[in-house]
């Protein structure tokens, strides 16, 4: 062995943050004075953080202290094993926020993350930055020798290794877990000696061949950090008899737009914002689903399954001015937009700029405004009922005819947010 630990966590999000602290916390408690805890994290540390940067941290929770009416019902039909986690969601919610506002993480109690939305939601200002800028600063003073016990010597030494890949388990001569087994990033393999190894390195998304082993098909992550999360941890936890949980075959899908695919984050929130006030069309110019079947909030996740099943996992979402001028759409758009929507003076350039066919796009377009409400307004900060008539497939809300030059269009793909197996 090459360094010895009384703990190590590997990953440096919400989950091997809250792991570092509480194993911190309970060695100040303990008053023992000679205590080592070392964080691996394979981001720099400008990008430290893995999925929890870049998320948008929103909480199904009308505040810090009460959770949404239809919290457990919200995540829908569920396996025993989904039941239990739930459960335990639900009952540990409350108390978890209260500790990280403790550490000082401040919640906004009025989010303003989506132009159509049935449900309250709080998120921390900064979003999921913010968590680990946070949680992360309070691991890094401890590593600076800043957070001293009771008695006022140091209770515990940190150290946290950026830009170093968690490898393998290592065991002793009885086969119990004895520490684990790292690539630095000068590309030295170390070995820490410790009795206790937290793996909170996240999911397989950023793993092509383990995406298409278990879900059956590959999907870019949304952020830098989902392509951090290629599921060492989970198949080192497997190795050692773990037991598999969750599912496999599942993944949290979220429409994207492919252009920003090298970005650190993938603009989502503008091509979310826009979709219920938009159609959909694939490749061959036709639409696909109904794109005002739900609000945002609700609808994100058929979206992004429904525009995966297209050829090239591609579709565009085509507005015109009208969606625009609906209030807050400059703030929604803004919020992670990287590129401009195209744009064009007539639906056959637009075509041209989709890459299209031009005529297969008009006649979608003008079969979809020979169905529409002829009423101009929208309600766009709730379902309002306003639906197509005689065609297939329908749009349930927000059914107002593309009409108003300049148009829009965003292109939209199909990312993966995490998976669900671990």
């Amino acid at each position: 062995m090459d360094d010895r630990a009384d703990v190590i966590v590997v990953g440096f999000g919400a989950a091997g943050l809250a792991a570092s602290l509480a194993a911190v916390e309970a060695v100040v408690a303990a008053e023992q004075r000679d205590a080592r805890i070392v964080v691996v994290e394979r981001a720099t540390r400008q990008n430290r953080g893995g999925n929890t940067r870049w998320s948008t941290a929103t909480f199904r929770m009308k505040d810090p202290q009460t959770l949404n009416d239809d919290f457990v019902a919200a995540f829908g039909p569920r396996t025993h094993d989904a039941d239990r986690y739930v459960e335990v969601l639900a009952d540990r919610a409350v108390d978890t926020l209260g500790w990280v506002i403790d550490k000082g993480l401040v919640f906004n109690p009025e989010p303003d993350l989506y132009m159509t939305s049935d449900d309250p939601r709080i998120w921390p200002e900064g979003a999921g930055a913010a968590i680990i800028d946070v949680l992360g600063g309070h691991v890094e003073d401890a590593a600076l020798g800043r957070f001293f016990g009771p008695g006022g010597g140091l209770a515990v030494g940190v150290e946290v290794m950026y830009e170093t890949t968690a490898r393998s388990l290592v065991f002793d001569e009885d086969g119990r877990v004895a520490g684990l087994e790292v690539r630095t990033r000068d590309g030295v393999t170390r070995r820490i000696a410790s009795p206790c190894v937290v793996l909170a390195s996240g999911g397989f998304q950023g793993n092509p061949e383990m995406m298409t082993r278990y879900v059956g098909f590959d999907v870019p992550p949304i952020s830098i950090g989902g392509r951090h999360n290629r599921g060492e941890g989970i198949e080192m936890a497997l190795a050692v008899g773990a037991q598999p949980a969750g599912q496999w075959n599942e993944y949290h899908p979220l429409p994207a737009d492919p252009r920003t695919g090298r970005s650190g984050l993938m603009t989502f929130a503008a091509v979310m914002q826009t979709v219920p006030y938009s159609i959909l069309v694939d490749l061959d110019g036709q639409r696909f689903m109904d794109e005002g079947a739900d609000s945002m909030d609700h609808l994100y996740d058929i979206v992004g399954r429904s525009v995966q099943l297209r050829r090239e996992q591609t579709a565009f979402a085509i507005f015109d001015q009208k969606v625009t001028r609906i209030p807050g759409y400059d703030r929604a758009v803004a919020k992670d937009m990287v590129e401009e929507p195209y744009e064009a003076d007539s639906i056959g350039e637009l075509a041209r700029l989709l890459g299209v066919p031009a005529d297969r796009l008009a006649e979608t377009v003008a079969a979809f405004n020979a169905a529409t409400d002829p009423r101009p307004e929208y309600d766009p900060v709730r379902k309002d009922g306003v639906a197509t008539r005689g065609l297939t497939p329908p749009k349930s809300n927000w059914a107002r005819a593309i009409d108003e030059p300049p148009f829009l269009a965003y292109p939209v793909t199909c990312a993966n947010v995490f998976t669900l197996g671990g």
